[in-house]
């Protein structure tokens, strides 16, 4: 799929975090949550006493994490629902739960239930984690641990139920619809396929070496940020964006999951980019746009035309009046104001 760059804005750095849906794109930047539509349009901004470094949308509901504390808040507004809960050292990572919820891992240990609302359900024992992966059902998750191994792990009582094998990945994406992105200690990236009691599949990808930092699941296959700031297709390692080569390496990157790519740089340069069957719907739509433009200027000239002509006969310039008549092909009129001008006999 070909990607092109559809529009660029810019926001108020530092930039932090980064989700997006079909039609819109949210950020969390400068002790603030901005709202805007895929096609760069504003929504709304709400201000924050701390900035998010980690936002999930889940239906109505915005799921936040800024400093030691969690929030949920409204979607169409950013007004926030309660005033949260905090932990010492803050959570690391955050999930919306199937069916409703959330489910968060503090810095120092443990996996912490939320209600849709953001008040808690549930707090489960457990060591620090390096992310959180995705969910199997509701009440199982998959976590990348600190010592680089994938587990499952019963997100109520905080036992593991399986492990992934016995390597230690660098760097996994989330989990999406048809599995997940690994990096091995080699640099070779994987496809994996998590069950119940490990692996239901899981293959080597044949790339370069790579260093990704984020993953997106677009409708013909993965998109990858890279370390440097590019954005790539994998696996074929087609160039998105050029990153450091442009000077505007990318810090964060997601999508809709469809044809829609947002990247944000770190001093706040949010660049939208459109694939495939949008991109063409894109560029048709405007086309469209200029052709009725086009249409609109030339009635407002021809309109301007009119009204100089009938200014003309009124003051009895009767040449200037057959001009503008004819220009407008009303020949009628223009003859008309010859006649009364005595330019034309009865």
């Amino acid at each position: 799929m070909a990607w092109t760059a559809a529009w660029s804005r810019k926001i108020t750095e530092p930039v932090a975090s980064l989700v997006v849906g079909t039609g819109w794109c949210m950020f969390g930047h400068e002790r603030r949550l901005t709202l805007m539509s895929d096609d760069g349009a504003h929504r709304w901004t709400h201000d924050l006493l701390f900035t998010p470094h980690r936002v999930v949308v889940a239906g109505p509901h915005v799921g936040v994490l800024a400093a030691h504390g969690f929030t949920v808040h409204r979607f169409d507004d950013g007004t926030p629902i309660n005033e949260g809960r905090a932990v010492s050292r803050g959570f690391s990572s955050l999930l919306a739960r199937p069916g409703g919820g959330w489910l968060a891992s503090g810095r120092e240990g443990d996996l912490h239930l939320f209600t849709k609302e953001g008040r808690g359900r549930s707090r489960a024992t457990r060591a620090p984690v390096r992310a959180l992966i995705g969910w199997l059902d509701r009440d199982q998750a998959i976590v990348h641990d600190h010592d680089g191994i994938l587990r499952l792990v019963d997100v109520g009582s905080g036992v593991d139920l399986a492990a992934y094998g016995d390597e230690a990945w660098t760097w996994v994406s989330r989990l999406d619809r048809d599995g997940m992105l690994l990096r091995g200690a080699d640099g070779m990236l994987h496809r994996g396929v998590p069950g119940a009691s490990g692996w239901d599949r899981i293959e080597r990808v044949d790339s370069d070496v790579l260093e990704p930092t984020a993953a997106v699941r677009t409708t013909a296959g993965w998109v990858l940020l890279e370390l440097d700031g590019r954005i790539i297709t994998a696996p074929e390692g087609d160039a998105v964006h050029q990153g450091a080569a442009l000077s505007e390496p990318v810090l964060l990157l997601d999508g809709d999951g469809a044809e829609t790519l947002v990247g944000v740089t770190r001093d706040g340069l949010v660049r939208c980019w459109y694939g495939g069957e949008r991109e063409r719907i894109e560029r048709e739509a405007r086309r469209a746009l200029v052709a009725d433009g086009q249409r609109a200027a030339d009635w407002a000239q021809r309109r301007r035309r009119f009204e100089a002509a009938v200014e003309a006969e009124e003051r009895a310039d009767w040449a200037t009046a057959a001009l503008h008549y004819e220009a407008l092909g009303r020949d009628d009129d223009a003859q008309r104001v010859r006649r009364r001008g005595g330019e034309v006999d009865d």
